[in-house]
């Protein structure tokens, strides 16, 4: 199997509501994922990408507090992708996950959102005990 680096990262896309999420903080539920992201599943490249997805959702009830419709609501998906260099070409979607790969783009995540919460004058949701936690929870699928 040949060497893989990270090459570099960046912001794939955000939805985010900072306000219902400061609100509904202690009622959400986390969904983390990673996925590699192409085009011809038979490429083979030396270089790969990938993304990390996190989402938050609150479960509203039939009596929420700002009058809206119970069932889910969204309150954050982003994502960051990575970019992998292999030393050899491989087929996309099976290049493994780099030691570390997973923290460094939470790390990503939790900056940008915390950034952007503080800016809104709200208080930073993704503080290093929520990321050590989906850390934890995480299970990398390649693929």
């Amino acid at each position: 199997m040949a060497a893989t680096v990270i090459d570099s990262d960046r912001l794939y896309g955000i939805t985010y509501r900072p306000q219902e999420l400061a609100l509904y903080g202690e009622k959400v539920r986390f969904h983390l994922r990673a996925a590699a992201v192409f085009d011809d599943p038979e490429e083979v490249t030396d270089t790969h990408f990938r993304v990390l997805v996190l989402e938050i959702h609150a479960d509203l009830p039939q009596d929420d507090e700002l009058g809206r419709q119970a069932g889910s609501l969204q309150l954050l998906k982003i994502g960051w992708e990575l970019t992998l260099k292999t030393a050899a070409p491989q087929q996309v979607g099976t290049v493994p996950e780099v030691v570390g790969e997973a923290g460094r783009l939470l790390e990503r995540i939790a900056d940008t959102v915390n950034d952007l919460a503080r800016r809104a004058g709200l208080e930073a949701p993704l503080g290093p005990e929520v990321v050590t936690h989906l850390l934890t929870q995480y299970k990398f699928a390649p693929g």
